[in-house]
């Protein structure tokens, strides 16, 4: 049996209109279910949880970890956020804006799809744009430099070989004289 609170409803709300979907099929799973249908394993879902990206999940009066289709949507963003590169503690921030409540335990600043919502999740994607953009950069020029280095020793490969003179050659030549 799941004992909802006003809060989980409340917040499953949001999360499920952030997802597109409505209150009326919410079908709970449980952590095994979630982790298949999310392409992830068991351990990260609790990893996830351990680090604050998902609420705690509500429990079974067996104890078991019940998750609706929004923990799943949280999952696939989380998942999604990493391929693009962002730390774990920025996808938290990320979460914040709407879904999860604050470090400090406040709710969520804004409502989801509002303008100052979509402002700041803009403004930390183009961050993350940016230091894209610029590993980008130093991987370029990282590659011409190895071209260079390579066209170098080629030519030198092509060359024809110097004779090496030792110290006991110049020391013959020197003589010689």
């Amino acid at each position: 049996m799941i004992v909802p609170t006003a809060t989980w409803i409340e917040n499953d709300d949001k999360i499920l209109r952030l997802a597109g979907l409505s209150a009326d099929i919410i079908l709970p799973m449980r952590i095994g279910e979630l982790a298949k249908r999310a392409g992830v394993s068991v351990q990260a879902i609790r990893y996830y949880e351990r680090r604050r990206l998902m609420r705690t999940p509500r429990r079974t009066a067996a104890g078991y970890r019940v998750y609706s289709e929004a923990e799943l949507e949280i999952v696939t963003v989380i998942k999604k956020m990493q391929r693009f590169g962002f730390k774990l503690v920025e996808i938290r921030r990320v979460l914040q804006l709407w879904i999860l409540p604050s470090d400090t335990g406040a709710s969520s600043p804004y409502q989801h799809g509002s303008h100052e919502c979509l402002r700041e999740a803009l403004q930390l994607g183009e961050k993350k744009l940016e230091a894209m953009n610029e590993q980008i950069r130093a991987s370029i020029q990282l590659r011409e430099e190895l071209e260079e280095t390579l066209r170098q020793i080629r030519r030198g490969l092509d060359a024809q070989p110097k004779p090496v003179q030792t110290a006991r050659m110049k020391l013959r030549t020197a003589a010689a004289r």
